[in-house]
C-alpha cells in the first residue's frame, strides 16, 4: 500500500511537470495553433527592414563575464554613408589634449538592452518554438572582417544554418601607417579574413538575401598612385564569392569594374553594382604620425 501511494505521488508530479511544459493553461498555447503563434513570434523577434548589427566587444581580462558579442538594432538606417560608419556603433570624434589631431573614441562595450530575447527566455516551450525565428526573420549585419567568423563560432551550427539574410560592410582600403611623419599607403593583396568569410558563407545553403557594401577606393587618396585599378584587387575580392549561394546576392562597390576584370571573372551568380556612398567625415582623422587607424579592421 505504501509503495502504491509513493508511485501515485510520483506519477502526479510527472503529470504536473508535463502540463507545465505544455503550458496549456496559457491562452497562447491553449487557444492558438502553432500556425497562429509563429506570426506573433516573428513580429516580436524579427525585423525585415532594420539591420541587426552584430558588435564585437574587446576582451577584458579583468572582467571575464563580459559578453564578447552583442547585438544592436539599427537606428541609422537612412544614413547615406557605408553601413560600417553608422552612428549605431557609438563612435565619436575626440580632439587630442594637445589639440593637434582628432581621434575616434570607440564605445568601450556594446550592451544589449532592447529586451529582444525576453520572449525567448519567458518559458522553455516558447524558446523551443521561436528560437529559429530569431535567425530566420532578421537581417544580420557584420562589420569588417572579424565579426562574422566570431559570431559563427559563438553559436550552435543549427542556429547559424537558420540565418536567411546577411549584410556585410567593410573597407578594402585605405590602410594608414606612420612613415617619416607623413601618411602613407600600404597595399593590401586582399581583404583581411576575406577567404574565411566566404568559406563560412558558402556553408549556408538556405540564404535568401546576401548583400555587401565594400569601400574599394578612398576618395581622399584618388591622387595617389594607387593600384586600385589592378585586376588583382578586384579578383581577390570577387573570385571567392563564386562559391557562395543565395537566392539574391548583390555586391556593391564604390568603383566600377574594368572590362578586363569582368572578362577574367567570368560568369557569376551575383550582381555587382556601383554606388558612391559619401564618406562619413567623423572617420576622417587629422592624421598624426603618432596615431593610426585601420578602417578595414573597425
Amino acid at each position: 500500500m505504501h509503495r502504491l501511494s509513493t508511485f501515485r505521488k510520483l506519477r502526479n508530479k510527472v503529470s504536473q511537470a508535463v502540463e507545465m511544459m505544455n503550458q496549456v493553461q496559457s491562452p497562447l498555447f491553449g487557444k492558438l495553433s502553432a500556425e497562429l503563434r509563429i506570426p506573433i513570434y516573428a513580429a516580436v523577434l524579427g525585423d525585415p527592414e532594420r539591420f541587426l548589427h552584430i558588435c564585437l566587444n574587446k576582451k577584458d581580462k579583468k572582467n571575464k563575464k563580459r559578453r564578447r558579442l552583442a547585438h544592436w538594432r539599427c537606428t541609422n538606417l537612412e544614413s547615406p554613408h557605408p553601413t560600417w560608419q553608422h552612428s549605431c556603433f557609438g563612435e565619436e570624434r575626440v580632439l587630442s589634449p594637445s589639440g593637434t589631431f582628432v581621434t575616434i573614441h570607440h564605445r568601450a562595450v556594446t550592451t544589449t538592452e532592447d529586451q529582444l530575447l525576453a520572449l525567448l527566455l519567458s518559458c522553455r516551450r516558447i524558446y523551443s518554438e521561436a528560437l529559429v525565428i530569431l535567425y530566420e526573420q532578421n537581417v544580420f549585419h557584420f562589420r569588417g572582417p572579424i565579426t562574422l567568423p566570431a559570431f559563427k563560432q559563438a553559436i550552435p551550427a543549427v542556429q547559424w544554418n537558420s540565418i536567411r539574410k546577411i549584410h556585410i560592410s567593410t573597407a578594402y582600403a585605405p590602410f594608414y601607417y606612420p612613415n617619416n611623419g607623413v601618411a602613407g599607403y600600404k597595399w593590401l593583396g586582399s581583404l583581411p579574413n576575406w577567404d574565411q568569410i566566404c568559406e563560412d558563407l558558402s556553408g549556408l545553403s538556405n540564404l535568401q538575401s546576401l548583400s555587401f557594401d565594400i569601400l574599394m577606393l578612398d576618395p581622399y587618396f584618388e591622387s595617389f598612385p594607387l593600384k586600385m585599378g589592378d585586376p588583382i584587387a578586384f579578383l581577390a575580392c570577387l573570385e571567392p564569392l563564386k562559391a557562395v549561394r543565395a537566392a539574391k546576392m548583390v555586391v556593391e562597390l564604390n568603383m566600377t569594374l574594368p572590362g578586363e576584370v569582368v572578362n577574367a571573372l567570368g560568369p557569376v551568380e551575383y550582381e555587382v553594382v556601383f554606388r558612391d556612398r559619401p564618406f562619413n567625415e567623423m572617420y576622417r582623422m587629422w592624421w598624426s604620425p603618432w596615431e593610426s587607424i585601420e578602417l578595414e579592421k573597425l
